[in-house]
């Protein structure tokens, strides 16, 4: 590798033939001390420090040198600094004048006329030379001192040359650094300008009044409509049931560990704060309950991003889910007849217990094992069913989780638990499709269906009058279901609601709601 002398103007590297006998010594990199004396006599502009600057044996005073011996390289002693160099270099001494004899001062007396003699005209002839030699001195000391100063001037002007290269180079990386800077501001100010046009927008649709609780609350129609709620009310009253510190308080990751993952350590970004209060999170829930508006326009109309709506939506049912579950809704016996409605005194006073199955319809999976047990039969097509009692008075007291639209109403009964609610003595009314009364028999609890047709193929008087009275009274069961199917989210579920159990949280919370409204059946 070419060895090139780093010392300000050496043209010193070791391919020249005539820097054979140099020696090459790299900067003290490793001695911090001693690197800064090295820097402070170089004297240079960015003097390049890394392990391929050198300098060459020509900058350092012969005493600064180990006597190599035998075949050794020339090596500097600990502590060597370099110290000769171009802008060092003395100037050269003035040669001293010649010795001149004292030139007389005094006036010459007047001679008289000399007769010039041979031996005289030697003598003058010598005197001349001698005045000669010295004007020859002194015409030869002014062209070395010539020489010296355009020397001097040399160096200064190359001097000055590099330096003026090394502010042009400063300049333009001074220019190239404007250029970044200006380009960073018109970034910035690019920015600016659309935060401010979108800003001017938002307070824009803002003045224009967003969908929010605060513009429907004052209209009991438009209350009803979106939430359910006969009132506002009502819609404040649930939600203080609920809690208000509690949902002000819900996190939105809606992340859940499963066994195999507490070992797992998660971190969480934060996210931004809330944009809306707490009340309307709950009215935009209720609003994709009850109206079934999907969450691009929900999106659109309370002014925050479709993840955002999902976020609340799924955060919200699942808070709503556990805190009706911690509810007992299954009243005791007593409770039941204390408010049994006149109509059911008259007919069955024993009733406890009104319960029907209902169906909603869904998304036709692609696992064929689960089209087959999501099949149903009675409505042609897959769905998800799910058994629901009544009180007499019509508040509903159980619901189960849904199943698959193949199930029996039998099996339905038995895999949903109401076995466990029901006490002895109480009264189950039911659709003549609900064959229970061998399982509810060993319970002590009676059933009323209406009665099968007898061989004859025609009822009696007495079969028809009870098939009657029990349609007029478990018609409140068809009643309260219609209330849980007015939550349009339940139209139609799509198969991605169905994973995971949301489809059955929301469909507790629906029936749930519905107990908030007007009893179905007056006294």
């Amino acid at each position: 590798m070419v060895k090139h002398c780093i010392a300000f103007g050496c043209t010193n590297r070791s391919a020249k033939d005539d820097c054979k006998g140099l020696s090459w010594h790299s900067l003290p990199l490793s001695n911090k001390k001693l690197l800064d004396q090295w820097l402070i006599k170089i004297k240079r502009v960015n003097t390049p420090v890394n392990k391929n600057s050198v300098l060459c044996s020509q900058h350092f005073e012969p005493e600064c040198f180990i006597k190599p011996l035998g075949g050794q390289r020339m090596r500097l002693k600990p502590g060597s600094v370099p110290t000769k160099f171009s802008f060092t270099v003395g100037k050269t001494a003035r040669k001293k004048p010649s010795y001149r004899s004292p030139i007389a001062t005094t006036k010459k007396p007047k001679t008289p006329t000399v007769i010039v003699t041979n031996e005289m005209e030697s003598e003058i002839s010598d005197d001349n030379r001698y005045f000669e030699d010295e004007s020859q001195s002194v015409q030869n000391d002014s062209i070395d001192e010539s020489h010296i100063s355009l020397d001097d001037d040399k160096d200064l002007l190359h001097e000055l040359q590099l330096k003026e290269a090394e502010i042009d180079k400063l300049l333009e990386q001074q220019k190239l650094k404007e250029e970044k800077l200006n380009s960073k501001i018109r970034e910035l100010e690019q920015k600016l300008e659309e935060e401010v046009n979108a800003r001017k927008e938002l307070e824009m649709l803002h003045s224009k009044g967003k969908f929010s609780i605060e513009t429907v609350k004052d209209n009991d129609k438009l209350i009803k409509f979106y939430t359910s709620f006969c009132n506002y009310s009502e819609f404040s009253m649930v939600l203080d049931f609920l809690g208000r510190d509690a949902a002000s308080n819900l996190d939105y990751r809606n992340l859940e560990k499963s066994p195999g993952d507490q070992s797992k350590n998660y971190k969480y970004k934060p996210g931004p704060n809330r944009q809306l209060t707490v009340e309307n999170e709950f009215l935009m829930t209720l609003c994709r309950l009850k109206v079934g508006l999907l969450e691009d326009d929900i999106s659109a109309r309370f002014g925050v991003s479709q993840p955002v709506v999902s976020q609340i939506i799924n955060t919200w049912v699942k808070f709503m889910f556990y805190t009706f579950k911690e509810l007992e809704i299954f009243p005791p016996q007593e409770i039941t007849k204390l408010h049994l409605p006149e109509c059911f005194v008259k007919k069955y006073p024993s009733t406890t217990l009104i319960i029907d199955a209902t169906e909603i319809y869904i998304e036709k999976p692609s696992n064929p094992e689960a089209q087959q047990l999501t099949f149903s039969s009675y409505k042609n097509t897959n769905t998800l069913k799910a058994l629901i009692g009544i009180v007499p008075k019509g508040s509903i007291s159980f619901v189960s989780t849904l199943y698959g639209g193949s199930i029996s109403d039998k099996e339905l009964t038995i895999r949903s638990g109401l076995l466990d609610k029901v006490q002895r003595g109480d009264a189950v009314m039911a659709d003549r499709g609900f064959n229970i009364q061998d399982i509810l028999a060993p319970k002590g609890v009676r059933v009323n269906i209406p009665p099968f047709m007898n061989p004859t193929g025609q009822f009696d008087e007495k079969e028809l009058l009870e098939t009657r009275r029990i349609a007029t009274l478990r018609i409140h069961v068809e009643r309260a279901m219609e209330r849980i199917k007015n939550f349009h989210i339940l139209d139609f579920i799509p198969i991605t609601l169905c994973r995971g159990g949301m489809i059955d949280m929301i469909f507790f919370v629906c029936a749930m709601l519905s107990n908030f409204q007007l009893p179905l059946v007056d006294n």
